[in-house]
């Protein structure tokens, strides 16, 4: 049966001689990999569609026996030429392919995911927001499909004052003070508040977020601290240390 969906590339690598192994989140059919036969070629047929971030429109031949499907046609939807040029934005890019591929299953279907995944590639392609905001953004927002979305209330967000609070870590809460500070991680109230705006805010407001270099660096490990309490065994990326590298390396 040939298949024609909308998805993403999320990795793409030599298979045999003239073969490609590609990794799509797809709208239709979630994640699934494909064999792009002849994708090894300089006369491939794909072109520049199997890289990695590509926004495309498959064509499938899919046999439900199959674990792997075979990819007939693929084209452009669009082209993020502006990621490609921009180091933060590439590092970034990167890395939430990388979140998206090791975390969902194979098969896993979610409309909601495809489109987070699109616009935030879009906004990192065409806007001027920090792309470490829209790293946060992403993965934030992602935890409401794994189930263990922050569970602070605007009321907690208010009372934290000038000398900061605590985000607990088991369920996401805020408070100014704890008992128990081994599962509970101390922030700015500028921080704080940054961590609910990216969980509840509309994305035009996510855009216009500015912080301080300092900010976006304590708000990137407190996010990173309450990612890793919930997936232990998934959450310490390679990816995560050579993007934080990379990053490091452009401001200098």
């Amino acid at each position: 049966m040939l298949v024609r969906t909308e998805g993403i590339v999320l990795r793409s690598m030599p298979y045999k001689e003239t073969t490609r192994l590609v990794t799509l989140y797809t709208r239709e059919l979630g994640k699934l990999t494909v064999i792009a036969k002849g994708g090894q070629s300089v006369k491939s047929r794909f072109g520049s569609t199997l890289q990695v971030m590509s926004h495309v429109q498959a064509v499938i031949f899919s046999r439900p026996t199959r674990s792997i499907q075979v990819l007939s046609d693929c084209s452009h939807i669009t082209v993020y030429s502006k990621i490609a040029d921009h180091l933060e934005k590439l590092a970034v890019g990167q890395r939430i392919c990388e979140l998206v591929l090791l975390i969902t299953e194979e098969g896993q279907r979610s409309s909601e995911i495809f489109q987070l995944f699109v616009n935030v590639l879009a906004a990192l392609n065409d806007s001027k927001a920090h792309p470490l905001t829209l790293k946060l953004y992403f993965q934030l927002r992602f935890t409401e499909f794994l189930g263990f979305a922050p569970a602070f209330t605007k009321e907690s967000v208010e009372q934290i004052d000038t000398s900061g609070g605590y985000l607990l870590l088991d369920d996401g809460t805020m408070t100014v003070d704890v008992q128990d500070q081994q599962n509970a991680v101390y922030a700015s109230r500028g921080v704080l508040r940054a961590f609910a705006i990216l969980n509840r805010s509309e994305f035009n407001v996510i855009l216009k977020l500015q912080l301080t270099d300092k900010q976006y660096k304590e708000l990137n490990e407190l996010t990173h601290k309450f990612m890793r309490y919930h997936m232990p065994d998934i959450f310490s990326f390679r990816g995560q240390k050579i993007m934080d590298q990379l990053l490091e390396t452009n401001k200098s």
